[in-house]
């Protein structure tokens, strides 16, 4: 399936402060999503890259992976969401590692915003986030003047941080806007095209030595119940 590539222009109080870029592929029962901020201007020089693996059916987070260029400073935020052992395991670097257990669904930054896509008219919904939960409430449908034209679109108004997204009402329900409210003022995210790709090129490298270490490790504690067994 091809990738859908949501281009957006970042502004704040009405100027420019750089773009946003988001793509999503589904293959399967597997969500794949990119994020990609280029900030400027206002709020300074950096890049945001965020990559999420989630349900495409249940939005839950597999795992999610944020790295931040600042400069000559570069930090990474890894969380996997594991299941299997009943883990969540957060890292910021070798000598920063957490662990809590995985009580319930919990979804990332990008599959909240995938599941908001789906909602529709629906109520107040809660989101099981790390941290703090937030709830979505519809505010209505509205009108939007887009580059992609006159567009309806359903509003949903996120708790905490009151910020705002604003999703196509036709299908697919591309998101065509994003307010967050900062200090300075607001920052929106306006959408400015929506084309496609053939893959999502990132994840390619990024999944094959998880994948291939996730057998070994069911391998590797496979062998050490059959030796237990052999010893009783």
């Amino acid at each position: 399936m091809s990738v859908e590539v949501c281009n957006y222009r970042l502004t704040l109080r009405g100027k420019p402060v750089g773009t946003h870029v988001i793509k999503t592929e589904e293959a399967g029962r597997v969500r794949r999503m990119e994020a990609q901020s280029l900030f400027q201007g206002a709020l300074g020089s950096s890049r945001v890259l965020q990559r999420s693996r989630s349900s495409v059916g249940e939005h839950h987070s597999l795992d999610f992976r944020e790295e931040t260029q600042e400069r000559s400073e570069k930090r990474t935020f890894e969380v996997d969401f594991d299941a299997d052992s009943g883990l969540v395991r957060a890292s910021k670097g070798p000598k920063d590692r957490s662990e809590i257990p995985y009580l319930r669904p919990y979804r990332d930054p990008l599959s909240m915003l995938a599941e908001v896509r789906r909602l529709g008219d629906s109520g107040a919904t809660e989101i099981a986030m790390l941290g703090k939960d937030v709830v979505v409430q519809f505010l209505g449908a509205v009108d939007l003047n887009t580059a992609l034209g006159d567009k309806r679109a359903n509003a949903y108004l996120l708790h905490p941080g009151n910020s705002v997204v604003y999703v196509d009402s036709q299908a697919p329900h591309a998101i065509l806007k994003l307010t967050q409210r900062l200090p300075d003022g607001h920052l929106d995210a306006l959408i400015v095209s929506i084309a496609s790709e053939a893959t999502l090129e990132g994840f390619a490298a990024d999944d094959r030595p998880q994948e291939r270490g996730s057998k070994s490790g069911r391998r590797r504690r496979g062998r050490r119940r059959q030796k237990r067994r052999g010893r009783n």
